[in-house]
């Protein structure tokens, strides 16, 4: 158990169940310092970036609600709060009209272009590890992060690049490239954006 301090000097999987532990911890105490700084919670602020970042046709309660790690129910509160300050729209699709899409605003752009500097706490902490450590460390985390996406506990959101569904240059000057897996050709600039059903081809 990584909380027994005795079981940790014996158990690596238990050293760094535990440093992933304090790490969240101390990324959910500067979030929560850098949101206020904002006038909004650290949901808000997640929100807010899913929405700027996100593909427009995948960026649903749903997909929002997913790459949070939280309910349906509790997605639409947070979403709520933010349609409140008038920062953000629900749209239904149009090609299913029991998903609602999310929009931001004039407002809600604004808001979220001044987002920038969310995170800067973490990444400062960074600069200060030198980048061979750090590359390692990368290593090591992208195998975390795989091994738990695997088992369905997280969602990694990444641009069609790179995606097995993401058919390059099959289209015409326009929507120039294909997802299989939506069935729909994408202009350049969709391509561009996260998408929570990239799964990737293991190329890079």
């Amino acid at each position: 158990m990584m909380f027994d301090p005795q079981q940790r000097k014996e158990n690596r999987s238990a050293r760094i169940m535990m440093a992933l532990f304090r790490m969240s911890q101390a990324i959910k105490k500067v979030t929560q310092v850098e949101s206020d700084e904002q006038g909004l919670s650290p949901v808000q602020i997640q929100a807010l970036l899913f929405a700027l970042y996100t593909r427009s046709d995948v960026a649903s309660i749903g997909n929002f609600a997913k790459a949070i790690g939280t309910t349906h129910v509790t997605a639409v509160k947070i979403i709520n709060g933010l349609v409140t300050k008038g920062q953000m729209t629900k749209v239904p699709k149009k090609e299913d009209r029991r998903v609602t899409l999310l929009q931001l605003t004039a407002k809600g752009k604004e808001a979220a272009s001044s987002l920038e500097k969310w995170g800067y706490t973490l990444e400062e902490a960074l600069h200060s590890i030198p980048d061979d450590i750090l590359e390692d460390f990368e290593i090591g985390l992208s195998s975390v992060i795989t091994a738990m996406q695997r088992r369905g506990h997280l969602v990694v959101a990444e641009p069609c690049l790179d995606c097995i569904h993401f058919l390059p240059n099959t289209g015409d000057s326009t929507t120039p490239h294909y997802c299989s897996f939506m069935e729909k050709y994408l202009t350049h600039e969709a391509s561009l954006k996260e998408c929570p059903e990239h799964i990737s081809s293991g190329n890079n």
